[in-house]
């Protein structure tokens, strides 16, 4: 839409108020910095304006940039015109923070966007530069976590997942990570496992949030226990 694409432009001019109001007598070179930063925080908002996300996201990427936007043009502008600064004049700032931190609430609703797919199986290195992300969605989007320990091969097994899955290469077996399942999915695709490769153990968990690290330490015992 294109308004959402002006928004962080007129609250960055907006910000700019001070100066229709005074002449330039105060910390110009300071103002000026202020200024860029305000800038470019405004040009970033109105690239959000085009990330593939649901409407609600987007808005609220958009509007927090433009608040944080606003704020710097504020300050540039009242550095530059040596005009005193008012207690409210910090609002855009937390407005800004607040809106962006609602954009993260419902970045990982029911709306998020799944993880792209992996050219794939992953390394546990790439586990690790996920894990933030997987984290974020398993906030509000419940992952099932398969573990399995299992002499497949990787290309064998990724045969098996379904679009959108993710597998993981661990040093004592595979880490599954099933986007969007049900826990009957996740006993489905362990009935196949079973058929077709020869699984020492497995453990499967309903992930509703929290550490990483924390979850698969759980599902690495269970599997211990097994084996």
């Amino acid at each position: 839409m294109r308004w959402l694409f002006l928004l962080p432009w007129g609250l960055f001019l907006l910000g700019l108020l001070p100066l229709a109001l005074a002449e330039p007598l105060g910390q110009v070179e300071r103002g000026l910095g202020l200024l860029l930063s305000g800038l470019l925080l405004a040009a970033a908002g109105s690239l959000f304006s085009r990330f593939p996300v649901a409407f609600f996201v987007q808005f609220f990427l958009v509007l927090g940039l433009g608040l944080l936007s606003f704020q710097l043009a504020l300050e540039s502008a009242l550095a530059v015109t040596a005009l005193e600064a008012q207690g409210y004049t910090a609002l855009g700032g937390a407005l800004g923070a607040l809106a962006l931190a609602m954009a993260f609430f419902l970045g990982t609703g029911r709306e998020a966007p799944l993880l792209p797919a992996l050219e794939g199986i992953g390394s546990q290195e790439d586990l690790r530069r996920l894990a933030g992300a997987l984290e974020g969605l398993a906030l509000r989007r419940p992952l099932v976590l398969v573990y399995l320990s299992t002499s497949a091969s990787p290309e064998r097994l990724q045969a098996e997942l379904r679009r959108g899955d993710l597998a993981f290469r661990l040093e004592g077996g595979y880490l599954l990570v099933l986007q969007g399942s049900r826990p009957e999915d996740a006993a489905g695709l362990m009935r196949r496992l079973k058929e077709r490769f020869p699984l020492s153990a497995y453990a499967v968990e309903r992930w509703q949030g929290g550490s990483l690290g924390s979850v698969l330490a759980r599902l690495e015992a269970e599997a211990l226990l097994q084996s």
